[in-house]
C-alpha cells in the first residue's frame, strides 16, 4: 500500500508593486509536519511553491491587484506526483485564502480521487466557511497539526471513524461536524526537529534571502509556542489558545549545532511570536550557546515581549550572537495601547532601546495605525513615537495599517458592526475584497481603512510621512549606517537592518522580472 502524503507550501499573494513582497522564508510548517510523519513512516512529498519558484511572479486569473510569487498553478499542478493519494496544505493567512481556495479547486480537478486535509491559522479561525467555500477540502485541521495529521493518516488507512479524531473538521453528508478539541502539546521538546528539504535549503540560500537582515546563510528556528497575551488585533488565541511553553535551551542548541554542521548555517532567524518570555530561559540558551563556543549570529525580527529584558540580559545575549531584536510597542498612545490589551509600558520599552543603542544591538519597533476606535490625535502620537525612535538609534520602525484577521477580537467587534462582509451572507466577490486586502501593504494603492472616523488615504498618508521622516532622520543622525548600506549593495550584500534587506532584494527582484 503507498502510504504516503504530499505537503504543499502555496505561493506567497502580494499587492502589485509592494515593497516587501519578495522576502522568502522556507517553511517551518511544513518541515514540522513532514519530520513526524517520517517519524511514523510514511513517505513525504513537500513542494514549497515559494522557495521552488523564488524570484517567480505570475498574475492571478480576474485579479488586477494582486499577484503570487512562487510557482504557477502549471508549475504546481505538474509537481504533484500522479500517484498521490493524499494532499495537506497549509493555509497561513487568509489574504492568500481566495487564491488558495481556486488553486485546491484545479488540483481536484485534474486528481479527483484525491483525499485533501487543510490546516493554518486561516482555517483554524474559520473553518466552517473554509469547507463551505471550498468542498474539495476534506478535512480542515484546528490549532497544531503534528498530532492531529498522523490520526488523520491512520484513520485514513484503517476503520478509524473521523469523529474519533480530535481538533478536526470534516462536512458528514449535510452537517458540518467539529470534533473535540485538541489539547496543546503541553511538552514541546517531543516534538521532532523539522526535516528540511535539502534542495529547497540550497535554493534558500543562493537567494541570499531573510526574514529579517542578512547576515549570511540563514535559517528559520522556533524555540516556544504561543503567547500568554491577548491583544485585540492578533489570531494568537483562536490558533495557540493563551498557553506558552518553551523548548528546553540545550535542545535549542543542539539544533543549532546541528544546522551549522549539516547546513554551514551562519545566522538564525527566531520565528516565535515572542522568545523574550521568561529570563531564566534567555540567561540558560545564552550560556549554553557561550559555554559550548558555537559562534553564530541570531535574531529576533517579530515582537517579543520586554518584561524578561535588562542590561545583564542585553549583554549576555549581544556575547551569545544576538545582533538584532525586535519589540511591538505598536502605537505610542497609552489609551490605544490599554483598548488593544496590548499591557506593556512604554517608558519601560524607551529605556530598553537606550539599552540596546548603548551596547550596539540592532532594535526595531512595529507600530500599527487605524485601529477602529483610534483618534486622530492617538495616531499623532504614534507618528511622534516613531520620530523618536530615529533618536534612539532604532534600526527599522515599520508602520502598518490596521486589518482585522479572522480569528481576532477585532474582527468579531467589526464583523457585529456590519464593517466586514458577513462570512455566511455576503456574495463571494466582496468577500475575496475583503480578504485579499487584508495584504495591504506600503508603497501599494490598494487597501481598506476600518477606522471609524479616519479614512485609507489619511492613513496612508501618515503612513508614508511617518516611514519617510523616521528613514530620513535615522540616516543623517547616523551617517555612517548609510555609507555602510551602500557598501553593502555593492559588496557583501548583507545588511545591518530589514529596510536595507527589502531594498537590496527588491532591486534583485527587479532585474530577475525585467531580464
Amino acid at each position: 500500500m503507498n502510504k504516503s502524503i504530499t505537503l504543499l507550501r502555496t505561493p506567497a499573494v502580494i499587492p502589485s508593486g509592494s515593497l516587501n513582497g519578495s522576502s522568502i522564508v522556507p517553511s517551518l510548517a511544513i518541515a514540522y509536519l513532514s519530520s513526524v510523519l517520517r517519524d511514523n513512516d510514511y513517505i513525504v512529498h513537500d513542494i514549497d511553491a515559494q522557495l521552488k519558484g523564488a524570484g517567480k511572479l505570475n498574475k492571478i486569473p480576474n485579479v488586477n491587484d494582486f499577484v503570487t510569487h512562487g510557482l504557477s498553478d502549471h508549475e504546481i499542478l505538474l509537481s504533484i506526483p500522479q500517484d498521490t493519494v493524499i494532499l495537506g496544505i497549509s493555509v497561513m493567512f487568509s489574504s492568500e485564502w481566495p487564491y488558495v481556495r481556486e488553486l485546491i479547486k484545479k488540483i481536484k480537478g485534474k486528481f479527483p480521487d484525491l483525499f485533501i486535509i487543510a490546516g493554518g491559522e486561516h482555517i483554524t479561525a474559520v473553518p466552517e466557511f473554509t469547507l463551505k467555500q471550498c468542498p474539495e477540502i476534506d478535512i480542515a485541521i484546528l490549532g497544531e497539526g503534528e498530532e492531529t495529521i498522523i490520526d488523520i493518516m491512520s484513520a485514513f488507512y484503517s476503520t478509524k471513524k473521523w469523529r474519533d479524531i480530535k481538533g478536526i473538521m470534516f462536512k458528514d453528508d449535510i452537517n458540518f461536524i467539529r470534533t473535540e478539541k485538541r489539547r496543546r502539546i503541553k511538552n514541546v521538546d517531543e516534538i521532532p526537529w523539522p526535516s528540511w528539504n535539502d534542495d529547497d535549503l540550497i535554493t534558500f540560500f543562493n537567494t541570499k534571502q531573510s526574514h529579517g537582515p542578512y547576515k549570511g546563510r540563514t535559517i528559520p528556528i522556533m524555540a516556544s509556542r504561543g503567547c500568554p497575551y491577548d491583544c485585540q488585533f492578533c489570531s494568537n488565541r483562536t490558533m495557540w489558545g493563551n498557553n506558552y511553553w518553551s523548548r528546553n535551551p540545550k535542545d535549542v542548541v543542539d539544533e543549532i549545532a546541528h544546522y551549522i554542521d549539516k547546513y554551514q548555517v551562519d545566522c538564525f532567524e527566531f520565528m516565535d511570536l515572542t522568545v523574550y518570555m521568561k529570563r531564566k530561559w534567555i540567561i540558560d540558551f545564552c550560556n549554553e550557546l557561550i559555554d559550548r563556543k558555537i559562534n553564530i549570529t541570531w535574531q529576533c525580527t517579530g515582537g517579543t515581549r520586554t518584561e524578561a529584558i535588562d542590561e545583564e540580559v542585553i549583554l549576555l545575549t549581544k556575547k551569545a550572537g544576538c545582533t538584532y531584536l525586535g519589540f511591538a510597542p505598536e502605537s505610542g498612545s497609552e489609551k490605544v495601547l490599554v483598548d488593544i490589551k496590548k499591557k506593556i509600558k512604554l517608558s519601560r520599552m524607551i529605556n530598553l532601546f537606550k539599552l540596546m543603542k548603548k551596547h550596539r544591538v540592532g532594535t526595531r519597533a512595529n507600530l500599527i495605525i487605524g485601529f477602529p476606535d483610534e483618534k486622530r490625535k492617538d495616531i499623532f502620537a504614534t507618528l511622534f513615537l516613531q520620530f523618536k525612535l530615529a533618536f534612539l538609534g532604532v534600526l527599522d520602525a515599520p508602520l502598518f495599517i490596521f486589518t482585522p484577521y479572522p480569528g481576532s477580537a477585532f474582527f468579531e467587534l467589526l464583523l457585529s458592526r456590519g464593517v466586514i462582509p458577513n462570512l455566511d451572507k455576503s456574495q463571494t466577490a466582496e468577500l475575496d475584497k475583503y480578504f485579499y486586502n487584508l495584504a495591504q501593504d506600503f508603497g501599494t494603492a490598494n487597501g481598506v481603512g476600518y477606522n471609524s472616523k479616519i479614512g485609507i488615504k489619511e492613513l496612508r498618508f501618515c503612513q508614508t510621512i511617518g516611514m519617510g521622516t523616521f528613514y530620513v532622520m535615522h540616516y543623517l543622525l547616523h551617517p555612517q549606517r548609510l555609507f555602510k548600506f551602500i557598501y553593502n549593495i555593492f559588496t557583501s550584500k548583507k545588511s545591518n537592518s530589514v529596510f536595507e534587506q527589502r531594498l537590496i532584494q527588491n532591486m534583485s527582484f527587479f532585474k530577475k522580472n525585467n531580464n
